[in-house]
């Protein structure tokens, strides 16, 4: 299997022993003088495998990148490549309105942030072997502002998502305490209906009672007054008991 190093590059041979076929976590490694670093393409979503991003700088000052250009700006490319994807979250952040469309971000940004954190130490470690290269601090001091964003990417995106739910939680809460206000006026409202339905439906029936004889001043008005005595008994002692 071929290694990460293109075979071209004139590498002392005591670096590309130490530089296997496998990307491996991102690093620096130095030997009189050459600084060979292995970074991570940027990761893609549901990929396993991180491809490798080699740069190679000799004593002469000469750069070599894989893949890119041979010069210091691949360097600069690889960090700002990363800063369009980061402020492209960024800017979901800002627009997400749902707790699923926060989530999402997150799941986006969690594994940039990662790679984000490990990228800005191994080019600050670079930055300290080559303290007077240019080139290096400022893709050091950028690699750092990059570190930064993605930490407040993933913390405003926790925090929108943890809101939103809060916020939709009080609102189902006020949602079922509005609920139970109007079921409860039901329950009222049956109480007091309850006695002259249920006696309605009792005299209604074509069974002879013996109350069909009587005036109807003296049973109908009576038995309504009484349902609704009765109605109002049971609807206060409903009452009574919300």
């Amino acid at each position: 299997m071929a290694k990460i190093v293109p075979d071209t590059w004139p590498l002392p041979s005591e670096l590309k022993s130490r530089v296997g076929s496998r990307v491996g976590r991102q690093r620096l490694l130095n030997h009189q003088g050459h600084q060979l670093m292995v970074l991570h393409q940027l990761p893609k979503a549901h990929a396993r495998d991180r491809l490798p991003a080699v740069f190679w700088r000799s004593p002469e000052g000469a750069w070599r990148c894989f893949p890119g250009r041979d010069n210091a700006s691949t360097l600069r490319d690889h960090v700002e490549a990363l800063a369009k994807v980061l402020e492209e979250l960024d800017d979901k952040v800002e627009s997400a309105k749902s707790a699923t469309e926060f989530l999402d971000v997150i799941r986006l940004a969690r594994p940039l942030q990662r790679y984000t954190r490990n990228m800005h130490a191994v080019i600050a470690q670079l930055r300290d072997a080559l303290p007077d290269d240019a080139d290096v601090l400022a893709a050091r001091d950028r690699a750092y502002e990059l570190e930064r964003l993605a930490e407040n990417i993933c913390d405003d995106a926790e925090n929108g998502m943890q809101h939103t739910i809060a916020q939709h939680s009080e609102e189902q809460a006020a949602l079922s305490e509005r609920i139970a206000k109007e079921t409860h006026r039901l329950n009222l409202l049956a109480a007091v209906a309850m006695p002259i339905t249920a006696l309605g439906s009792l005299l209604g029936m074509n069974v002879h009672n013996g109350l069909e004889e009587l005036p109807p001043f003296f049973t109908f008005w009576p038995v309504v007054a009484v349902s609704v005595i009765v109605g109002f008994l049971i609807r206060s002692r409903v009452q009574k008991d919300g």
